[in-house]
């Protein structure tokens, strides 16, 4: 059986030997693709090196995470164009989204900064409408505001996940009503997660995606430790006990709605 990572940070790989190591341990484990997630700007430098040199198992996304914008102009999203035309381009705009968690200063400085992040997180919608491509989307403290922009966009919301999912059934539901679909990580192993959980199986599993986020949320019996791809399985093994399945029925489902999502050019049996 064959899994997909659909949201990893390979960058925290820091040495090449870091990241062979991880990329081996996932083969191993039976993850055989890998979607590395942009967060910041090196990323995009970073990413279309590490899947020309891995291109049976590495794929990349192009974006600015909410929290990583620090004082671009916004015409800096005006390079991520340049990057479609590698022999390896980006497969999804992300992560991309708003991030309302914990935010400081007076109230004032909130809310510029909430502009900011709208302000971003609409260019690259645009971005991807322009270009065909999935958009990653990454909602904290922010689900409804989230939902809001991507309507507003005309953004075809079958080509939308909302990664590291952290809201509960009502949530995903909303999403799920316009076409769009969320993600899981090794969060649903965890015992006070029931919410969660409850999200997963109230969008059931033909939309169903797991991702680690890693090097964040290693599941259990891991949890607190240095995430990294070659999780997978246990993630799913949990979504298969909860969804009474077999460990290879999730499998097979999860990889074939990971490349219909994020490939859809090509063929898949």
């Amino acid at each position: 059986m064959e899994f997909t990572d659909t949201h990893a940070h390979l960058d925290a790989f820091a040495s090449p030997e870091d990241l062979r190591g991880a990329l081996l341990r996932a083969k191993d484990a039976g993850v055989t693709k890998i979607i590395a997630c942009s967060a910041r700007r090196p990323d995009w430098d970073l990413y279309p090196k590490i899947a020309g040199e891995n291109p049976a198992s590495v794929l990349w996304q192009i974006g600015l995470h909410p929290t990583e914008l620090e004082s671009f102009p916004l015409s800096v999203l005006d390079e991520m164009d340049a990057y479609l035309k590698l022999p390896n381009p980006p497969v999804s705009v992300g992560e991309i989204g708003l991030d309302f968690y914990r935010m400081e200063g007076s109230p004032e400085e909130i809310e510029r900064a909430k502009s900011r992040q709208r302000e971003f997180f609409e260019a690259q919608i645009h971005f991807a409408k322009a270009k065909g491509l999935p958009i990653c989307v990454h909602a904290r403290c922010a689900v409804k505001e989230s939902i809001d922009a991507i309507d507003r966009s005309g953004f075809d919301w079958s080509k939308a996940v909302f990664h590291c999912f952290g809201g509960g059934a009502k949530e995903v539901m909303q999403i799920n009503e316009r076409g769009g679909r969320a993600s899981f990580t090794g969060i649903i192993t965890f015992k006070n997660a029931g919410e969660m959980r409850g999200a997963m199986l109230a969008q059931g599993l033909s939309k169903i995606m797991f991702e680690t986020d890693c090097p964040y949320l290693s599941p259990a019996p891991f949890r607190g430790e240095k995430n990294e791809p070659s999780r997978v399985p246990l993630i799913a093994a949990k979504a298969a006990e909860l969804f009474g399945v077999s460990l290879g029925e999730i499998a097979r489902i999860s990889r074939k709605n990971s490349d219909e999502f994020f490939e859809p050019q090509k063929s898949f049996a």
